[in-house]
Order: C-alpha cells, then sequence, then structure tokens
C-alpha cells in the first residue's frame, strides 16, 4: 500500500491510566527521535491514544525543544491525552487508513496490557494488508504487572507515594486512637497487590501501618481480618490497613461494595472495598473506621517521583525510538532487572546503561499479568506483611532519599 505525499513519520501515543513518569517516555522517544540519522522526517502525537488516530487529532512534535522534554519529563499525567478504547476489526481498518494518509512508517505506543494488545493487533492488521509499519511498546502501569519486563514504569513512583504516605497517616491514626482505632487505605491494582505493598516498604515496627496487607494474590478471609485488627488495636491502640480496590474472597466474589460491569477490554468495575472492609470492622468489632482513598493521587504526584522511575523511564523511550529506527517491531521494551542480589550496583545508575534493557513480543504482553511471586509476602500470621526480598526490590525503584525521620513518644 502507497503512502501518498506525506512525510515518512513516526507517530507516538499514550493509552490508559497515566502513571507520574509517563511523560518521561514520551520525552525519552522525543530525544532520539530528533536525531539525524533517523529515517523519519517527523514525530507526530496522538491526541487520546488511538481515539485520536479514529478522529484524525494529531499534534507536531518535531520541534520540541531540550527545555521542553525537560518540562514535558516532569510533567505529570498524559501530556498527550489517554484512552481505554479495544479496537475492533472495523477499527483496524480505520486507524490504517489514517495512518497511510498521515505517511505513518513507525508507531511507538506507551502503555499496559490493553495497549500492547492494541499494537499487536494493528501490526498484525498491517502485515495481512501489506502496509509497511513498525511498532515497539514502551511499558508503564503503576500496578507493575505487565510480563516480560522485571520492573514497569510508573510503578517505583507510585509505591513511593504510598510508603511516604502510609507513615503519616498512621501517625495520625495514633494521635487520635482514643477516638478512632482503625484506617482503611485502599491502593489501586487490577489483580496484583505490587503497589498495595508498596506502604509496607519504611515500616520499622510493629507500631507503623500497615498492619494488615490485603492483596489479590491471597483470598480475603473474613474472619482471619476481624481476629487480626482485634489483637493489633490490643496490642497498639488502632490498626491501619492496606486493601487493594480488587480483593476477593475464597469464593471469588468481590469484596467491593459494588461491581458496575466491565469495560471494553472486559475487566470488572469495582468500587466500594475500603468502605465495605470498614463497615464490617465498625459492624463486629464496634471501632470507629475511617477510610482513606487518595484515588489517581497515588498516580499523579510528581512531589514523591522516584528519580530511577523517572530516568528509567526515559532511558525506555530513547530505546523504542532507537529500535523502530533500525525497523525492529512487534515487541515492548523490557527494563533491566533490580539489582538486589548485588548492593553495590545500587549506588550506581544501573537504570541508564541501554546494553541492559530487553525486549519482549507484543503478544506475550497483551495476554498475561504478573503478580507478586509468593516469596515477596510474609507468611500469615507474621508481624511484617511483607518480606525483605519484597524491601530489597520496591527499595531499588523507590530510590534515594529513604522514610523521615519520625518522631514518636513511648510508650
Amino acid at each position: 500500500m502507497t503512502v501518498g505525499h506525506a512525510p515518512p513519520t513516526l507517530l507516538v501515543g499514550q493509552s490508559g491510566g497515566p502513571t507520574p513518569v509517563i511523560n518521561a517516555s514520551l520525552a525519552g522517544l522525543l530525544d532520539r527521535a530528533g536525531a539525524p540519522d533517523v529515517p523519519w522526517r517527523r514525530v507526530l502525537g496522538l491526541r487520546h491514544g488511538i481515539e485520536g488516530a479514529l478522529a484524525g487529532n494529531v499534534i507536531d512534535l518535531s520541534s520540541l525543544s531540550d527545555d521542553d522534554r525537560d518540562a514535558l519529563a516532569s510533567t505529570p499525567a498524559s501530556a498527550l491525552g489517554s484512552c481505554r478504547r479495544k479496537i475492533d476489526a472495523a477499527d483496524e481498518v480505520a486507524v490504517l487508513d489514517a495512518f497511510a494518509r498521515l505517511g505513518i512508517r513507525w508507531f511507538a505506543y506507551c502503555g499496559g496490557n490493553d495497549s500492547m494488545d492494541t499494537l499487536a493487533r494493528l501490526e498484525r492488521a498491517a502485515r495481512a494488508r501489506g502496509q509497511a509499519l513498525a511498532t515497539y511498546g514502551i511499558p508503564k502501569t503503576i500496578d507493575n504487572d505487565l510480563a516480560g519486563t522485571d520492573w514497569c514504569p510508573g510503578y517505583g513512583s507510585a509505591a513511593r507515594y504510598w510508603a511516604t504516605v502510609t507513615p503519616e497517616v498512621t501517625c495520625d491514626l495514633a494521635s487520635m486512637r482514643t477516638y478512632d482505632r482503625v484506617v482503611v487505605l485502599e491502593a489501586m491494582g487490577r489483580n496484583a497487590g505490587w503497589l498495595a505493598a508498596g506502604s509496607a516498604l519504611w515500616r520499622r515496627d510493629d507500631a507503623d501501618g500497615p498492619h494488615v496487607l490485603l492483596v489479590p494474590e491471597r483470598p480475603f478471609d473474613e474472619a482471619l481480618f476481624l481476629s487480626r485488627i482485634e489483637a493489633t488495636v490490643a496490642r497498639v491502640g488502632y490498626a491501619v490497613v492496606m486493601a487493594t480496590e480488587t480483593i476477593k474472597d475464597r469464593s471469588g466474589e468481590y469484596v467491593a461494595r459494588r461491581s458496575d460491569g466491565v469495560d471494553q477490554f472486559g475487566h470488572p468495575l469495582v468500587a466500594g472495598t475500603a468502605d465495605a472492609l470498614a463497615a464490617l470492622v465498625t459492624a463486629r468489632l464496634s471501632l470507629k473506621s475511617r477510610v482513606v482513598k487518595p484515588g489517581t493521587a497515588q498516580r499523579t504526584s510528581v512531589a514523591h517521583v522516584s528519580p530511577v522511575d523517572r530516568e528509567g523511564a526515559r532511558v525506555a523511550g530513547r530505546i523504542a525510538a532507537g529500535r523502530l529506527a533500525r525497523e525492529a517491531s512487534g515487541a515492548m521494551v523490557s527494563m533491566p532487572a533490580v539489582p538486589v542480589d548485588e548492593p553495590a550496583l545500587l549506588a550506581t545508575p544501573w537504570w541508564r546503561h541501554e546494553a541492559s534493557f530487553g525486549s519482549v513480543p507484543l503478544d506475550a504482553v497483551a495476554s498475561t499479568e504478573r503478580r507478586m511471586p509468593a516469596e515477596f509476602l510474609a507468611d500469615d500470621g507474621e508481624a511484617d506483611p511483607v518480606t525483605a526480598a519484597f524491601r530489597a526490590y520496591t527499595g531499588a525503584l523507590v530510590g534515594g532519599g529513604g522514610p523521615a525521620r519520625l518522631f514518636r513518644f513511648t510508650p
């Protein structure tokens, strides 16, 4: 299929829930996309992901300055706009027709499982009709659940948010324990507890929350949950609960009070998990409970961005552009392994070495979710909800600085 008179063009889009560093990946791609040796002659950005292709809504990104790209890398949310759309066969035809009119020969898409599914479908459809199109994915998700990559840009910063906020919420609850006795925190996470577990990263001892960690990797047990709350309140005077929004009980039912069907990709829409847990505590234990649900704040807080996360995300964007320039296609950038077994490497910028970044086929990402391994979660009944292995892994991604030095009167 011919492209017409449009110049050879690289297109980039963003899709799915934003992360605190998704624009760093966009900035990184633009860093490399403007090099004199690349085969394209301009760079366009999709407005609101694949929706922009269907609507013909694009923006020219070719002339962004160094200062523009640096500012972009520190900007929260998806600067180009995002979407959650599952394309069908008719959409594939419409998108590829739009690509042909615009001269799109290379397409980079920054997103998660569903975005990689969209990218894979477009590449297959382009091949079937003989249209030249190289595709490459750039990973992003605060859920840290993409297959084929050791970590996902966005997770380190969102985990840093919870590692910082949880001790602060605990201090507030401890000061109010003659009135409030339980706080239930609710973190995002589709089917994996990576982000919720980040709340325990800087936990010092039994006085610090979370005291109870509820993640999708383990079924919710109401009796065990209530007994832990009761025992913790008896021991320290209060209890902090952290729950992933999508936890289920042993029968496979969501703990959430409400399930509003599914999205276009078939993912259940649930709401009210923390509210249901707090209501249960109040009803069964007669303990006053509060709920903390920061919602999108956990994925938009620039103040909590991890330098490892942001710089790694930017390198991933550069790599995607470089691979497209070499006509690589049909894969996603794979982030380098966290050197948890080599502590000395943690003091070096291990996340900047492009040779350590791998690749994973798009179909493998689209069809699989990476859940927390058993060795990262403590056994039931242990005081600390996460293991040393989890702290080594997530601590490296969260970056330097560590927890605030908090003072506590004892007892």
